[in-house]
């Protein structure tokens, strides 16, 4: 008698005084063969063999023994075990519409002994199967499989299994994509010309619903962090800072919530203080005159401050000249002058001293 993993045999009682009990050998190639039960009851008939592979071939030779453990001449016997239950009827993918998520909807099997289902999903790198989920009942009847890579086609099939521990062929493979990242930022630029702060703009990318901004202070990958997100292509960083270097990713994100790749990196800067001014002088007894230009012609205008030792005095709105006459003989005077630009940035200062 054969069922998918078990072969049970039966025979007749030798019910002879010298006999002791049965022998049972089994082999799956007609060849060798190893015990695999000593029945040590003559008035046992009934023996069932466990645990075996379903449709497949199992030979048996089964003999008396004696009570000081002579074996009879063996009787043999060949036995098939039936094929295992069916594959899965109907598994497909549900195509959701989610970030990282794909969904496997199946019917439920139709055979009453099976408890549940495996759930398989290829493994890309070591060419394998891995089982990734155990489903019970058996009405239970979908897997919903999460954290998935953007835009990575992935394979699944679903094995049924039985209270008996036998597994069903595996269904059909279900093959889908998770959705795919939107397009990446292209034409990145960020200014280097605005005081105290940093304008990003770029491309706007067919259906993205916002962007993300990054930023670091280094230009090396693992330092940008997050720092904005805006529905515009455009950004103002407001650094609050002269002369800033800092360096800028930005990516876009669809209504999935998936988010591209992030674009080629982008060194921005605020606009430095202008350079100090070349300053010239001519002097007389009664007066200094300075004649003042700026080397990168930003100074729209000039400060000079004036120290006599005691106070200091600050000479506003200055331009390419300017002729002090409130001096006296005998004194020293210390000028620091600045060059100020449009902005109203202001220049280390240039510093004179004169002697009368």
């Amino acid at each position: 008698m054969v069922d998918r993993n078990a072969i049970a045999l039966e025979w007749n009682i030798v019910n002879k005084p010298n006999i002791a009990g049965y022998y049972i050998q089994r082999s799956t190639d007609a060849k060798k063969y190893v015990t695999v039960q000593t029945i040590k009851n003559k008035y046992i008939a009934h023996w069932t063999d466990t645990n075996l592979k379903p449709n497949t071939i199992y030979y048996y030779k089964i003999s008396t023994f004696t009570k000081n453990g002579t074996p009879s001449f063996a009787v043999f016997k060949q036995a098939k075990t039936l094929d295992t239950i069916s594959a899965m009827p109907y598994v497909v993918n549900a195509n959701l519409k989610v970030k990282g998520m794909v969904k496997i909807v199946f019917r439920p099997h139709p055979n009453e002994r099976v408890e549940g289902y495996y759930i398989e999903r290829f493994n890309d790198e070591s060419g394998k199967w891995e089982r990734i989920a155990n489903l019970k009942p058996r009405l239970r009847a979908e897997y919903i499989d999460t954290g998935l890579t953007d835009g990575k086609i992935y394979r699944y099939r679903v094995i049924a299994y039985t209270f008996d521990g036998l597994l069903s062929h595996p269904s059909k493979v279900v093959v889908t994509q998770t959705l795919q990242k939107p397009q990446m930022i292209v034409d990145l630029k960020a200014s280097t010309s605005l005081p105290k702060k940093i304008k990003l703009t770029w491309k706007p990318v067919k259906d993205a619903v916002k962007y993300k901004i990054y930023a670091s202070s280094m230009n090396f990958k693992a330092s940008f962090t997050p720092i904005a997100t805006t529905q515009n292509t455009v950004f103002v960083d407001n650094i609050n800072k002269d002369g800033y270097t800092k360096y800028y990713e930005v990516s876009s994100v669809n209504k999935f919530g998936i988010e591209s790749l992030k674009s080629p990196f982008v060194m921005g800067s605020t606009l430095p203080i202008p350079t100090k001014p070349v300053v010239s002088i001519e002097k007389n007894n009664k007066s200094v005159t300075f004649i003042l230009r700026s080397p990168d012609k930003r100074a729209v205008k000039y400060l000079i401050r004036k120290y006599d030792g005691k106070k200091i005095i600050n000479i506003h709105n200055v331009h390419d000249t300017y002729t002090d006459t409130n001096v006296k003989p005998k004194m020293s005077y210390t000028y620091e002058i600045y060059a100020i630009d449009k902005n109203g940035l202001i220049s280390k200062p240039s510093e004179i001293k004169v002697s009368f």
